[in-house]
């Protein structure tokens, strides 16, 4: 938890920071949970606590590239230096020449 806070404190950007506290969430919550199976003792609530485990194992790093997402889509600046590969943008533009192409090729075989 302290690299995390440690990481809030210091990182220069939204991103930056969102990166940090969502490893420290993603591992703060698993260890309680282990720690409740190891306390607990009992299978039937060890299968609830794994289940909870696997969800939160799913749903915080999902949730954190929603809120990434969302930031960068409101145009939330990121820090000096940091760089960005749109590869979404590209892949259109891929299949955008292509189709072109395919639309060409077809006029050319039409005359």
């Amino acid at each position: 938890m302290l690299v995390g806070v440690i990481g809030l404190l210091r990182l220069p950007d939204v991103y930056t920071r969102m990166h940090a506290m969502g490893k420290c969430d993603t591992l703060g919550a698993g260890l309680i949970v282990i720690a409740l199976m190891i306390l607990i003792g009992d299978i039937t609530n060890i299968t609830k606590l794994i289940l909870i485990g696997v969800m939160i194992a799913t749903i915080n790093p999902i949730i954190t590239h929603l809120i990434a997402k969302t930031a960068y889509n409101r145009g939330t600046p990121m820090a000096e230096g940091s760089f960005l590969i749109n590869d979404y943008v590209a892949s259109q533009r891929r299949k955008r020449r292509s189709q072109v192409e395919t639309v060409k090729k077809g006029d050319e075989n039409s005359e």
